[in-house]
């Protein structure tokens, strides 16, 4: 029930500016939230990650036109992961995934640091990103290196799951 309560208030977190694509970011964040509770209501562990994309992307799309950068967003990483979380957990008590230790305490304990860890992170990263810098060849060098560098690490992990 959390996870459709954290998905219900995700998707009307974002506030579109251009009026054209108001309509579509609702709509998107419509079928985020029937997306997690059906997969909560019927136990489909994959229409979890579905309705996360379709979340993320509405809130994405909402971003057009406004700020370079919006200072929400940590709250808004942070509730995606406990949404997240809370799914998978709804799910596994109902023996659909498995993962979780069966002690109620010590789960919500690991949400919470989740939780929080997600918060800071995204604060550090929002902060880091309004860090004025001059750019020059050696900072877009950096850049793509480290995009380079995280896409990898996420190639392999997935590969490792799979």
């Amino acid at each position: 029930m959390l996870a459709v309560a954290l998905a219900l208030g995700l998707s009307l977190f974002p506030q579109a500016d251009l009026e054209v694509i108001r309509r579509l970011v609702g709509l998107i964040g419509i079928a985020g939230v029937v997306s997690m509770i059906s997969a909560v209501a019927v136990g489909v562990p994959w229409l979890i990650g579905w309705g996360s994309v379709l979340l993320l992307g509405q809130y994405g799309l909402s971003l057009a036109g406004g700020a370079p950068i919006d200072s929400r967003a940590p709250w808004y990483a942070a509730g995606l992961l406990l949404m997240v979380e809370s799914a998978y957990a709804s799910l596994e008590q109902r023996a659909k995934v498995s993962g979780l230790s069966g002690n109620l305490p010590r789960d919500v304990g690991r949400w919470a640091v989740f939780g929080l860890g997600g918060l800071c992170v995204a604060a550090l990263v929002m902060w880091l990103a309004s860090v004025p810098v001059t750019y020059g060849i050696l900072v877009q060098v950096a850049g793509v290196g480290a995009a380079t560098a995280l896409l990898t690490t996420l190639v392999v992990l997935v590969r490792r799951r799979t």
